[in-house]
């Protein structure tokens, strides 16, 4: 039998890259109340999709380990992805502010996560592709938070989808309040590895935002 070189080096890759991406865990964050949009974001549709189940799909895209953390209106988001292979965590406090449901989804991940990625539920404009990025940089420099991020006017905006590994847990696990995870990257700034990634900042947090959305369908 001869073996071609190249197929060995192709099996190999794909079976590293698999090992890489069992150990890592995305949490999707949809527990807020939509407030300043006036109805569920969650349950936006894109191509007859709900914004969370696009989310979900997007995640097990890239990983089994996929957690998704659900505050208000629990059950009725819940249903919407009862058949999803995904883990919901249920956030009691999230109207404390995103930083809750970093911390509660980082608490529930089992021993084998080396690391986890943080990703919105309204992040509507993000694809595999955008995923793939962060986690082929994640793959070289794994003990490095991977951010994306975005250069506007000269000044630089970065947040999720982030990578943070294993030793930033206990951290990510007692944040507090509404900004996130923006106080570790502050504080490990010259631990970061950026991924310019403009697609990453456009959300849904208004009205205007999801005409924006409706008109690009």
């Amino acid at each position: 039998m001869t073996i071609h070189p190249e197929v060995t080096s192709k099996e190999f890759d794909k079976k590293l890259n698999t090992e890489f991406n069992e150990k890592l865990a995305v949490i999707i964050l949809a527990a807020g109340s939509s407030s300043r949009l006036g109805q569920s974001k969650q349950l936006i549709e894109i191509n007859g999709q709900s914004l969370l189940e696009r989310q979900c799909d997007l995640a097990l895209s890239v990983t089994k380990n996929v957690y998704c953390v659900l505050g208000c209106a629990i059950h009725i988001h819940q249903q919407v992805i009862k058949n999803k292979p995904v883990d919901v965590v249920i956030n009691e406090k999230w109207q404390q502010g995103m930083s809750t449901s970093i911390a509660a989804g980082v608490r529930v991940l089992p021993d084998h996560i080396d690391s986890v990625m943080i990703l919105l539920v309204d992040q509507w404009q993000l694809n595999v592709g955008h995923i793939e990025r962060l986690i082929e940089l994640w793959r070289k420099t794994p003990e490095n938070i991977i951010v994306a991020s975005r250069c506007y006017r000269e000044k630089l905006k970065q947040g999720p989808p982030v990578i943070f590994p294993k030793k930033y847990f206990t951290q990510l696990t007692q944040l507090t309040g509404e900004l996130g995870a923006k106080p570790i990257l502050t504080k490990h700034s010259k631990s970061i590895q950026r991924i310019e990634m403009s697609d990453a900042f456009i959300d849904l947090d208004t009205p205007e935002q999801l005409t924006m959305l409706q008109a690009s369908l």
